[in-house]
């Protein structure tokens, strides 16, 4: 019998990944300042930090791109002043020399991935998790010199594609036709637009669609919570799920 694949929603396009006893903590150690999205309240960094609960003996860090809404390199610092993990996986400019040196220092293995490659070769985080990550462009022009990776993650044979703040009108997704996706992350943009629904209709072809990066009630301001909801009603075929609320768990099985 298979180990069960478990997810946690933290904030943004953060998340818990766990299948058995490896566990994958994606884009959520980043905290309130320079930037208009939700943030970890400060229990949940505390609890992150501290390796409280289901956030205990963390292995791998993923960082999809270096925005402040997604990742913070003085609060990962903190976080592996108590925590040790096996491996931290970013883009080549997230938090900059002084970070890498640091984490030199502190013996904990990193892998940066460089934007002059569209893809890498698979890395095997367990007997069942396998990790792959695509350089693909960070959506809107004035983000365009940013890396940033979307990653895909087979575990238990099943795929997952997390695709953060992809640029959806201009990349091309064909890599990832055939793919037989079991869930594919988007944000709301993505799941709104035309081009974002033809990509998920037509080639990433999923059996659920998982929409995430959308705020928090309180921090709403632009209605995207509705907008979501509203998009959700256009899909029969495809099963939905919305992040609306920090610790939302499912599995599958």
């Amino acid at each position: 019998m298979g180990e069960v694949c478990k997810m946690t929603y933290t904030v943004n396009t953060g998340l818990l990944i766990q299948c058995g006893k490896t566990k994958i903590l994606l884009d959520s150690i980043f905290g309130a300042g320079g930037h208009r999205f939700s943030s970890p309240s400060q229990t949940l960094w505390q609890q992150i930090k501290q390796g409280e609960g289901i956030f205990s003996q963390v292995q791998y860090l993923l960082f999809s791109h270096d925005h402040a809404d997604h990742f913070s390199a003085e609060m990962t610092l903190e976080y592996f002043q108590m925590q040790k993990v096996k491996g931290i996986f970013l883009p080549e400019d997230a938090g900059g020399k002084w970070f890498l040196d640091a984490i030199v220092q502190r013996n904990i293995p990193c892998l940066q991935f460089p934007r002059c490659h569209p893809q890498y070769r698979t890395y095997l985080l367990s007997q069942d998790v396998r990790l792959k990550a695509y350089a693909m462009r960070h959506q809107g022009e004035a983000y365009r010199d940013v890396a940033h990776m979307c990653f895909l993650l087979t575990m238990q044979g099943e795929k997952f594609l997390f695709t953060a703040d992809v640029d959806f009108v201009h990349e091309d997704f064909s890599l990832f036709s055939n793919m037989n996706f079991t869930a594919v992350f988007v944000n709301p943009l993505f799941f709104h637009s035309k081009e974002g629904q033809c990509i998920l209709r037509e080639q990433l072809r999923t059996k659920e669609v998982v929409v995430y990066h959308l705020p928090f009630e309180a921090d709403d301001l632009l209605h995207m919570r509705r907008m979501a909801q509203r998009d959700a009603l256009q899909w029969k075929d495809t099963a939905i799920r919305l992040l609306l609320e920090p610790m939302q768990t499912w599995i599958w099985e």
